[in-house]
């Protein structure tokens, strides 16, 4: 029992270690690049627009 499941992980393991690229993996990569791209680009234009508002509430903020 012990051997046939030992056998039946090491063909899993081998098999996902040792994956070419095929159809699977085709794209993620871009699309993953492209949704960090574009987060990125929002946040410097958030910073860009709200940013020296920011500023100028944390400057005013008085602690009593």
């Amino acid at each position: 029992m012990f051997a046939r499941f030992y056998i039946w992980w090491s063909q899993i393991v081998d098999h996902y270690a040792k994956a070419p690229p095929d159809e699977r993996d085709r794209g993620s990569t871009t699309e993953q690049v492209i949704w960090i791209a574009f987060l990125a680009a929002l946040a410097l234009i958030v910073i860009g627009i709200f940013g020296p508002k920011i500023l100028d509430a944390a400057r005013s903020v008085i602690f009593e």
